[in-house]
């Protein structure tokens, strides 16, 4: 599994890559938050916007959500694509995601973990904060908790923009 994820990591480094020189400008984030899914989860790990010419969104993100369940803390990994809608469109094509701060975003994801699937619709407001809900399919037992349900949650988009002086990942 742990094969499957570094591919599917490296693979998605090399579309973003690949989509930067068509003309999608790409944010890297940091992914904070919390879920519920038959039990409380705490949410971290970074993400990649891909903002298209249409002013709408590609996400990309691979999240360790943890959580104690029965005395053991337990790590469950997830990938995780997406797309997000803009409601207003940018007019400042410059560097368009600053804009976004104004942005409200109708959100369609897909996650996958090695235990489940879960489809998610969402929004986020002013562009950072999101929140979200969807179903679980499992298709694989855990040890500690199950992951079939309704799976709910509020996610904080951390631009790393402010960190750095220019829009993109290099």
């Amino acid at each position: 599994m742990k094969k499957i994820l570094t591919f599917l990591f490296l693979l998605s480094i090399g579309f973003i890559n690949a989509q930067e020189k068509g003309g999608l400008m790409s944010h890297l984030l940091i992914n904070v938050g919390y879920s519920n899914l038959n039990g409380n989860y705490f949410k971290l790990g970074p993400e990649v916007y891909l903002v298209q010419p249409n002013d709408n969104l590609i996400d990309l993100s691979a999240t360790a959500n943890m959580a104690y369940f029965k005395d053991k803390f337990v790590v469950v990994p997830e990938l995780g694509i997406g797309y997000q809608f803009n409601a207003q469109k940018v007019k400042n094509r410059i560097d368009p995601y600053r804009e976004y701060m104004n942005g409200t975003f109708y959100s369609a994801r897909v996650n996958v973990s090695p235990w489940n699937v879960t489809p998610e619709i969402g929004i986020a407001l002013i562009g950072i904060v999101e929140a979200n809900v969807g179903y679980s399919f499992q298709f694989r037992d855990h040890k500690y908790t199950s992951f079939e349900g309704i799976k709910f949650g509020l996610t904080i988009h951390i631009p790393t923009i402010f960190l750095v002086s220019e829009a993109g990942l290099y």
